[in-house]
């Protein structure tokens, strides 16, 4: 006969045991059967939510804790958060998916990679790194222009805000308007407008944070040293970091400003937390998860994307009627679905899992919680939020914050700052097709009526519906914005 021996941190109810217990003390161990019995309880599935079911109770030996001898169950998420396993297992699907194509050509004696994204990003990489030594310089000369700020005493607030905003929207217009001229191949294009907008946001964020702290310090010179009023205190506080190391204006040095270039944030403050030391390990991993993830990305848009995007350019110049408009608009769009999604997936991985890590990596950079369990957003303001982090703070803290204190409303903040969001994704869309057509800004704000209905009441606690519109529209709608720009 069998006999179970169970490890030493077993509880009772693991093993079987019987919890039945009296006052009594130097009882006999608890009795156990010979035969070896499977415990079954009152529990979800794994991929069950929270809210899927209510009151969903776990039995109580002998009824002590309420009424009729049942408690409520703890949280399923409390149990099972480790997924990394559907992580390994993901990569797996992706080579595996990429690899069956190479092998088909091979197989049929065909050219194996065409490599045309590889010879097209190759063209005229000459100016678009002289392009980028531009922007980096760009952005390091606002430490010049926050010194003369902070040394010559010009008054941030009016004069130095309309100073630095005219300079950002003539910035960016130019930018934009220079890359759709200029006769560049398109990933060079898209890659250096995205560059540009990051730049952009740490250029506002460093001149209006340092601008801030130059009133300050001003309001401070004026208060007697050896005053020991709120005030002053206060003051001392808003001009030094919340660590406690730096205080304005110390930070205005070209080492700082070199860190804040290399720094994976947009949201400027006067020093970091910092890690101890540089994992070389750790950053050669990443480097290589880094090529890695680029080359499956590129095979999975070779074999995949391209194909589609052929087919529906060639359908289309051919003389044809509005009714086969829509429909080669709807087959693309259905075709597109799965291999933009996951190349959607991928750009998410190598962006924000991989190069930020390796930039906080090689920083020391501390605070590395990039994007939070975005695929568990209920309606697309949680997902807005959860995606992309830094974005998000940058947002909140330099378009919301000041929009809703001006007009006093969080709604109409919230609105303002969708609309400044729709606004740079466009002029993406436009430096990449070279027109404005609209398309993904008319998206964007869509997104206002769906959390609009997503905030009813009656919809509100429906988390299940909530992810599964979320998703669908994801899925549906990022398919669809390529459809829509390759069709028209």
């Amino acid at each position: 006969m069998l006999d179970i021996i169970p490890p030493v941190d077993a509880t009772p109810l693991e093993f079987g045991w019987s919890t039945t217990t009296t006052s009594q003390p130097n009882l006999s161990p608890p009795r156990r059967r010979k035969y070896p019995t499977i415990e079954y309880r009152i529990r979800p599935s794994i991929f069950s939510s929270d809210d899927d079911d209510i009151s969903i109770t776990e039995p109580v030996p002998g009824g002590n804790e309420t009424s009729n001898g049942f408690k409520p169950r703890q949280p399923r998420s409390a149990k099972y958060t480790d997924f990394s396993g559907f992580y390994v297992g993901f990569w797996l699907m992706l080579v595996s998916m990429v690899m069956q194509p190479l092998i088909k050509r091979w197989n049929d004696g065909d050219v194996v990679l065409e490599l045309k994204l590889v010879r097209l990003s190759m063209t005229r990489l000459q100016e678009l790194a002289v392009a980028e030594i531009v922007l980096n310089s760009i952005t390091f000369s606002c430490l010049w222009w926050q010194l003369a700020v902070f040394k010559w005493g010009i008054l941030w607030s009016p004069y130095g805000k309309i100073l630095q905003s005219t300079f950002e929207i003539g910035f960016l217009i130019s930018s934009a308007s220079w890359l759709t001229y200029i006769d560049w191949p398109w990933p060079h294009s898209i890659f250096f407008i995205l560059h540009t907008v990051v730049h952009l946001m740490k250029i506002h964020s460093y001149c209006f944070y340092n601008g801030y702290l130059s009133g300050i310090y001003q309001q401070l010179q004026e208060i007697p040293s050896n005053s020991r009023s709120d005030l002053r205190e206060q003051l001392l506080f808003e001009l030094t970091s919340p660590l406690g190391n730096v205080r304005y204006p110390a930070n205005l040095t070209i080492g700082n400003t070199i860190d804040w270039l290399l720094v994976p944030s947009v949201c400027y403050e006067l020093e970091y937390p910092r890690v101890p030391r540089v994992r070389r390990l750790v950053l050669i991993q990443r480097i290589l998860g880094l090529i890695t993830s680029i080359v499956i990305f590129y095979l999975q848009v070779e074999f995949y994307v391209l194909p589609v995007i052929s087919h529906a350019q060639s359908a289309i110049s051919k003389p044809h009627s509005r009714v086969t408009t829509i429909r080669i608009l709807l087959s693309t769009t259905l075709q597109l679905m799965c291999p933009i999604v996951t190349s959607c997936c991928l750009a998410f991985v190598i962006i924000w899992e991989l190069v930020l890590n390796i930039s906080a990596e090689i920083t020391r950079f501390g605070d590395r919680l990039f994007y939070t369990d975005f695929w568990n957003a209920v309606n697309q303001s949680d997902l807005a939020r959860m995606w992309n982090l830094p974005v998000h703070h940058f947002l909140w803290r330099h378009v919301y914050s000041p929009l809703s204190d001006a007009t006093h409303s969080k709604t109409h903040a919230m609105r303002l700052t969708f609309f400044v969001s729709a606004l740079v994704h466009e002029l993406v869309a436009c430096v990449a097709v070279r027109k404005w057509k609209g398309w993904l800004f008319t998206l964007q704000l869509a997104q206002l009526g769906m959390i609009a209905v997503q905030m009813m009441d009656r919809v509100r606690d429906k988390r299940l519906y909530g992810k599964i519109f979320v998703w669908t529209s994801f899925i549906f709608g990022v398919s669809l914005n390529f459809a829509i720009y390759l069709v028209t």
